[in-house]
């Protein structure tokens, strides 16, 4: 049983045709909170910023196998992967493989556009859900905004094969 008594509940559906499904586990803000703590984007925070950007995170879980978001969708959320691995596949070859604290899905809610790559869970993996609008509320702060640059520039960089600077 999660900390402080409360008792996990399930919810499940379908989004987009791909099948989610939520598990309260981590109940509060304040456990969100340390899951977020170590993710690169969120490092300078003060404890009441990062105390704001847990509350409007959602915990989902998705088993081995299962797409997370899938290439050519909208994007309407980013994730924070807080246990276990995901793979991305851009244009039909793994790209890269993700792990806790690291996050994904950020670019299409920079530009708009469709999802630039499938992301699939090697194993269970939990995540924090983080939806488009809030995720525009949270690019009002400085350090967010140029964090999500910083990891979208070297995101690019890596995927055109040259070094940072």
């Amino acid at each position: 049983m999660p900390a402080g008594g409360a008792r996990p509940f399930i919810v499940g559906g379908v989004e987009h045709g791909l099948r989610w499904l939520v598990i309260m586990s981590l109940p509060t803000p304040m456990t969100r909170l340390r899951a977020l703590r170590p993710v690169p984007i969120f490092r300078g925070l003060t404890k009441e910023a990062l105390f704001e950007v847990a509350r409007m995170t959602t915990e989902v879980t998705y088993p081995s196998g299962e797409a997370v978001v899938r290439e050519g969708d909208p994007g309407d959320a980013m994730y924070i992967i807080v246990k276990g691995t995901v793979e991305v596949d851009a244009g039909g070859r793994v790209v890269a493989r993700m792990a806790a604290g690291d996050f994904f899905g950020e670019i299409s809610l920079f530009d708009g556009e469709p999802r630039s790559a499938t992301v699939v869970a090697v194993d269970e993996v939990v995540l924090l859900k983080l939806k488009s609008s809030d995720f525009e509320k949270l690019l009002t702060i400085e350090y967010i905004a140029r964090s999500a640059l910083e990891s979208l520039a070297k995101r690019f960089r890596a995927a055109q094969g040259s070094q940072m600077p």
